[in-house]
């Protein structure tokens, strides 16, 4: 028996049965198990890595009846998984060989292990193919000679030999004509001599490269083993494409593949088994075996004979309106019976025996969606791709920390990490759809802490979120989104190496990190995930390592990038419980530096480098904001006053500063609508007058809606521009304006049409202090209750 690589299905030989398969083929599936039924082999082998994990003893979720899998999920392994090869000293040689219940490898498994018959993979090792790849890197030329020798026509043939006979049959689409042909005309056994021939004739003429050659000649040794060892009947599952080559292999001379295996060196390789998902077996995720529609080949297999009737359509039909009403759009019955109604009829005008994915879609949309294709597109990933997560028992081998990891998420009470294949929010609710997590509970900093570390570790299973800009930085609960990704398994056991735990992996990690790490600004940001992560051992060394830094490095830059996470650790380390005293030195020694350089670092600067130092200035007066130090603002209103008034800083630094001092209060309308007076005034080039503008107007346009003389100002500049300045200075108007609010915006555009505005002068009563007293406890207890649910911490008010 015989096994060679196609796209496609088995084909029978006798005493060999060479099946022939399209790898993820619902279709082929099913004709290989016919096959197998037919004729029961007493040996199968497989085409996979030599060196996989080939005994699965009684582990497999029982294939014809998924079912038997949740009886006793723990001892089973649940498709869609991968078999993860890879080099325990280079984590970087890794492999991922994925399965799903439809996949024909997988059902073929466990068909023979239910019977007792023995399964052996026949590739070419990783083991063997590492030390390849490791050759070709060394010497690249080698392995481009087989490429040059190739013509433009025969490289595009080689991508897709399958294109030219869907070419032939009329498609312009390889994989929809394969799906049509093979995988949903429920053919059986009698179609792997068809496609034998076929691969024969595509193969005809062609060269193979160096490796496709050296993996078939692994094959047919193992064939010969298999012999060898006494096995009479042998059916082998393999890629379409082999076929050919595997066919009749007792005509190539054992001495011929020997001579070509020689030689190859070996790297030692580990393998295991880790949770899939259907996202990850699409061509959309870069998988070169990918397929359009994991969902949808999961129906066509359940459906296919001797399953069942020719229902996919009508369940995937159902699906559609099942998930447009979860989107709370309507899918009424009579629209369901309508669209697959329409679905077959499309099927039998284009001479397709059953309807396929595109039917289905283009029927869904001009029933069900009205016509309208951003409805399907709405429940399009869940629809096409799925959602469906495998699953691995708990004593699957795996490193000390993955067992750690699954201890803290048990701990946590979180959802077990490989089921968040869809990006979601952490704790979400029909109440509070963008969930969250409250520090102040035990377990919230328990999700909390192992999510920040595995973010310090690259793995970033939880993603931070911001709803406002006081939530991430000093409030009670925290908000995330998870997504889990399975090459994360590759990263949990790279990280192993720094530790058998979370907890002792992140210390040795941020260890090495703090010694390796030079600039203040990343060294900030480390301290500050170090405190969110509850790290204290690490904690120490870090802030000598911070205190060293700040003292030495010179540039007033790193110092103002720096400021803004240590003032978020002053300001709401408490929150957390944290001894931020070390912290508090740190700061005390920054701003006094900031302001005594700053003036002299902004001095003609260019636009970009001013559009820099602006956005540094902006984050060194919000954390200013956040420590609420008289002592601080005192000299950082003194270091700005002096940008404001040099001639030699951009305007927009310059517009900034003087919108600062204007909103402390620490200059008067009066001398602000001076400044703005001089800075819009003819003698200014307009470019540099609208530069001032935008930094002054930064932020929010309300400032111009309740001052009258700024607006008035403002209003006289523009009208006496002429046409051709207005023109070259409309972009950055337009820049400027376009960050206002919608609402600022309209109100801007009325006091425009109405020109100058007349300021109306009202008359103030004078108010009774002690009146006003007597509410105003009530009032600040009021916005602090709303200032914590929304995310502060109260503080400030």
């Amino acid at each position: 028996m015989m096994r060679t690589k196609v796209s496609g299905f088995a084909y029978f030989y006798p005493m060999h049965h060479l099946l022939g398969i399209r790898h993820h083929g619902p279709g082929s599936a099913k004709a290989v198990l016919s096959a197998l039924e037919a004729t029961p082999p007493d040996c199968l082998l497989v085409e996979a890595p030599a060196d996989g994990i080939a005994d699965f003893g009684l582990r497999i979720a029982d294939c014809p009846d998924p079912q038997s899998a949740i009886r006793n999920p723990k001892s089973q392994i649940v498709p869609p998984v991968a078999m993860l090869i890879y080099d325990p000293k280079d984590l970087s040689r890794a492999s991922y060989l994925p399965f799903a219940e439809f996949s024909p490898e997988w059902q073929a498994i466990g068909w023979a292990q239910q019977r007792g018959i023995p399964v052996r993979y026949m590739d070419l090792g990783m083991d063997a193919n590492f030390a390849l790849d490791e050759a070709e890197r060394q010497n690249p030329q080698a392995a481009l000679e087989f490429l040059e020798k190739m013509t433009p026509e025969e490289r595009a043939f080689r991508s897709d030999p399958m294109a030219y006979l869907a070419q032939l049959a009329g498609y312009s689409d390889s994989e929809r004509w394969w799906e049509v042909m093979f995988e949903s005309a429920g053919n059986g056994a009698e179609i792997f001599a068809a496609i034998a021939k076929m691969m024969t004739a595509l193969r005809e003429g062609t060269d193979e490269s160096p490796r496709t050659l050296l993996r078939e000649a692994h094959m047919r040794q193992a064939m010969r083993q298999a012999m060898k060892d006494g096995f009479q009947n042998i059916a082998v599952v393999c890629g379409a494409w082999h076929v050919p080559a595997l066919e009749g292999f007792e005509k190539i001379k054992a001495s011929h593949d020997a001579a070509l295996l020689k030689g190859i060196k070996k790297i030692k390789t580990t393998a295991t088994w880790i949770p899939w998902s259907y996202d990850r077996l699409t061509f959309q995720s870069g998988y070169r075996a990918g397929i359009v529609s994991p969902a949808w080949y999961e129906l066509i297999f359940s459906d296919l004979p001797p399953r069942g009737g020719k229902n996919a359509a009508t369940h995937w039909m159902v699906q559609v309106a099942m998930l447009l009403r979860k989107e709370d759009l309507d899918a009424s019955s009579a629209n369901v019976i309508e669209a697959i109604r329409l679905a077959e009829t499309l099927a039998t005008m284009r001479r397709l025996a059953l309807p396929g994915i595109d039917e289905l879609r283009e029927a869904a949309v001009t029933t069900i969606c009205e016509g309208d294709l951003e409805k399907l597109q709405l429940i399009e990933n869940k629809l096409i791709t799925g959602k469906k997560v495998g699953s691995v028992p708990d004593d699957i081998p795996a490193v000390p920390l993955q067992k750690d990891i699954e201890q803290a998420v048990k701990s946590a009470r979180l959802t077990k990490y490989w089921e968040n294949t869809d990006e979601e929010w952490l704790g979400a609710t029909a109440a509070s759809p963008q969930g969250g997590i409250d520090l102040r509970e035990e377990s919230g900093r328990l999700k909390s802490h192992l999510l920040h570390r595995l973010n310090l570790l690259g793995i970033p299973w939880g993603r931070p979120m911001e709803l406002n800009r006081h939530q991430s930085a000093g409030g009670f609960k925290e908000f995330w989104k998870l997504k889990w990704a399975p090459e994360f398994a590759i990263r949990i056991i790279e990280k192993g190496a720094w530790g058998n735990t979370v907890e002792e992996a992140c210390v040795n990690f941020l260890t090495k990190k703090t010694e390796e790490t030079t600039a203040l600004p990343a060294l900030t940001l480390l301290v500050k995930q170090t405190l969110n992560a509850d790290l204290p051992a690490a904690f120490d060394l870090l802030l000598r390592k911070l205190e060293n830094l700040a003292a030495l490095t010179t540039d007033v830059y790193h110092l103002m990038e720096a400021l803004p996470p240590l003032a978020q650790i002053v300001r709401y380390g408490n929150t957390r419980g944290t001894d931020v005293r070390a912290v508090e030195l740190v700061v005390q020694h920054l701003v006094p530096r900031i302001c005594i350089a700053l003036p002299a670092a902004v001095l003609n600067l260019d636009e970009d480098a001013s559009k820099e130092a602006f956005d540094k200035l902006m984050g060194v007066n919000r954390a200013l904001g956040l420590l609420n130090d008289p002592a601080f603002f005192s000299q950082w209103f003194d270091c700005i006053a002096h940008i404001s008034d040099n001639l030699r800083v951009n305007g927009i630094l310059t517009g900034a500063c003087t919108r600062v001092l204007f909103d402390k209060k620490i200059r008067t309308e009066a001398e602000t609508a001076i400044r703005m007076e001089y800075s819009l005034s003819p003698a200014t080039p307009p470019l540099e007058a609208a530069q001032w503008l935008e930094g002054f107007l930064q932020g929010s346009g309300l400032l111009l809606l309740h001052n009258n003389s700024l607006w008035n100002l403002l209003d006289a500049w523009v009208d006496g521009l002429n046409e051709y300045i207005f023109r070259d200075t409309l972009p950055l108007l337009r820049r400027t304006f376009s960050r206002f609010s919608a609402p600022e915006r309209e109100r801007m555009l009325g006091l425009a049409k109405q020109g100058q505005v007349v300021e109306k002068i009202a008359k103030v009563s004078d108010y009774e202090e002690g009146r006003a007293g007597r509410v105003l406890p009530l009032v600040k207890r009021l916005l602090f209750e709303f200032d914590s649910l929304s995310g502060g911490s109260g503080q400030s008010i």
